[in-house]
């Protein structure tokens, strides 16, 4: 007896053998692992369907925005390991060749950087100084240039409860419920705070090319080395399989960095160790960003540990790695641009503290708007800097309940900001519109299409910000 089939059920049969695939590829050959499509795809991730993300266009071919992110996040990697190896096409054949390539770039790094350990951490506590305008005095420093192998895990949260049954995770989860009725919001908010904090940090790999005389000088080669070895080392992300990635995080093998923070120090210490320059980098920024990022997290202590034990993951670590940095490049985006350098840049440092201490629904609501690209969004986060200058006082004044861990007197600028109006412009003083360049756009290019696709202002830019 044949099955009969309901228009109902042909049209739903029809809608899944034409929908497009989930992560549009375009025109190019290269795949990331079907594993990791296919999780993106089912939304089997930690993040999945965030409440800070907003919707996408029906017509495109992604289906969310965490496969639209994922796209775009995919394609520059693509293209910045085939910049930086001369690779022409990325794909499970190539790999083998690649990995190789990056243990090689690896192996000279170690042997340079070994004669040179002192100097480059220094090095990388003064880019990240000024990459993110922090005060001298904001906070302690322990840096140190470690071999593979040689990172210490202690102290590092692999996964709280790796060791419970999923009936011992799933009554700690009602109790929690139980205990702090808003324990479930408060995990959404510091999943979106993490993807961001690991995104800017993620970022700061390529940093390097703020100091690129210096390490120039250490060697000629190493500013491409450290591109071979860290666009692979992103490329590692997509095209191993999501299993053999996560076996690998949670056990420690080939650990590249870690950070930590010591809060019972005046002002606070932040320690990190990493196995190459870069990695240093990204470390101080993810340990900057997670003081700044920690007034998002609920007031009292007991529940704020319940969130992160329940976020700070090493599995959503690894997601937050691959989805982080262009949330953050459109979190960036919409920041006011007389903010961006000199003088004002510091003010982002609250901005994006006030940004997290919101209320939950007024932080998803902007976070939406924000990710969306909205004016509104944008002439939102104008206001809110017009309120921190303004509550900050005419003089540079700081607010009692606003101070930021280990920040003392750093606000003596702010008298100079003109007080952002409706525009994210400010009011020109000539008849010339003044110029502004914003970092991680200079990054972005350079990650992008290399160091000849910047203008001569850029450039300039770049290497004065390298500059003590």
């Amino acid at each position: 007896m044949p099955i009969k089939i309901t228009e109902k059920q042909l049209k739903r049969m029809n809608k899944i053998l034409n929908e497009a695939p989930p992560i549009d590829y375009g025109d190019r050959p290269e795949r990331m692992d079907p594993d990791l499509e296919n999780k993106l795809g089912r939304g089997d991730f930690p993040g999945a369907g965030n409440k800070s993300f907003p919707s996408v266009d029906p017509e495109g071919v992604a289906n969310t925005f965490e496969e639209l992110v994922a796209s775009k996040r995919f394609k520059d990697v693509v293209d910045t390991v085939k910049r930086y190896t001369g690779v022409e096409e990325v794909s499970q054949n190539s790999f083998q060749n690649l990995g190789q390539m990056m243990m090689g770039a690896f192996s000279k790094i170690q042997q340079i950087e070994s004669e040179n350990k002192e100097e480059l951490q220094d090095l990388s506590v003064r880019i990240v100084k000024e990459y993110l305008a922090i005060p001298d005095d904001a906070f302690q420093y322990e840096v140190k240039l470690k071999g593979l192998g040689d990172i210490d895990q202690e102290g590092m949260q692999m996964k709280p409860n790796q060791n419970q049954s999923e009936e011992q995770k799933q009554n700690a989860a009602e109790e929690a419920v139980e205990e702090f009725e808003d324990f479930d919001i408060e995990k959404e908010k510091r999943r979106f705070m993490n993807m961001l904090m690991q995104g800017a940090a993620k970022k700061g790999h390529y940093l390097y090319h703020m100091v690129a005389e210096e390490l120039g000088d250490i060697h000629p080669d190493l500013l491409n080395l450290y591109g071979v070895m860290m666009s692979i080392n992103d490329l590692v992300y997509w095209i191993m399989p999501d299993q053999a990635v996560m076996k690998q995080a949670e056990g420690g093998e080939g650990m590249g960095g870690k950070e930590e923070i010591d809060p019972d120090t005046d002002p606070p210490t932040i320690k990190v160790e990493g196995v190459a320059f870069p990695i240093l980098v990204h470390e101080l920024i993810k340990g900057v960003m997670e003081v700044l990022g920690t007034q998002g997290l609920p007031d009292d202590p007991r529940h704020a540990e319940m969130v992160m034990d329940s976020e700070d993951t090493l599995t959503a670590e690894v997601w937050d790695l691959r989805l982080g940095p262009v949330i953050w490049e459109k979190f960036r985006e919409a920041y006011p641009k007389n903010i961006m350098e000199g003088e004002f840049v510091e003010v982002q440092n609250y901005l994006f503290s006030e940004f997290a201490r919101m209320d939950s629904n007024e932080f998803f609501e902007l976070a939406k708007k924000i990710l969306s690209g909205s004016e509104e969004g944008r002439s939102e986060l104008v206001r809110i800097v017009d309120g921190i200058i303004k509550e900050m006082g005419s003089e540079g004044e700081e607010r009692d309940d606003y101070e930021m861990p280990g920040y003392k007197d750093t606000m003596d600028s702010l008298d100079k900001l003109t007080i952002f109006g409706d525009e994210t412009e400010p009011t020109p003083k000539s008849t010339s519109e003044p110029v502004y360049y914003d970092m991680d756009d200079i990054l972005g290019k350079i990650f992008d299409d290399g160091m000849d696709s910047l203008t001569k202002g850029e450039k300039d830019f770049l290497m004065n910000q390298g500059k003590s």
